[in-house]
């Protein structure tokens, strides 16, 4: 789990003022990415500490189901979750300012009710700058077609 907050720090250190095409677009893209695999990592192992690092105060999080969550909430349904992966198959990170908005779809798998089970979801989660780290603010889901 210390390798997770490891990933964390070097993900957020280093952010700049200017996400410019010219300027580091790209690498900025890159940290963004490297944190959505740190959060479904943490998740994945119920790395509590490392979600609330990367998860923000305000935190709203809205399941396929439609269910809202804020950040406590959030962080008690992966404490109380059973074992499952998640694989993420396509990510699209577009920069706007000090806030950048990912989407894809990704495949969770697990048991459910002592039954397997694979689901898809199409993801739009949201990020923001905060006192110098990018910061997880917001994530809705909702299932594939």
């Amino acid at each position: 789990m210390h390798r997770f907050a490891l990933v964390v720090l070097f993900a957020c250190a280093g952010t700049t003022r200017d996400y410019t095409q010219s300027s580091g677009y790209a690498d900025t893209a890159s940290k963004i990415l490297a944190l959505e695999t740190v959060w479904n990592r943490a998740a994945e192992a119920k790395d509590l500490r490392t979600l609330d690092a990367i998860v923000d105060e305000g935190f709203v999080y809205v399941e396929s189901d439609g269910k809202l969550l804020n950040k406590a909430e959030f962080l008690a349904e992966v404490k109380g979750t059973r074992g499952f992966h998640l694989l993420l198959e396509s990510t699209v990170v577009q920069l706007h300012g000090e806030t950048a908005v990912v989407t894809g779809i990704y495949q969770r798998s697990g048991m459910e009710g002592g039954k397997p089970f694979v689901k898809r979801e199409r993801f739009v989660n949201t990020w923001c700058v905060k006192s110098g780290a990018w910061i997880w603010i917001a994530s809705l889901f909702t299932p594939t077609s």
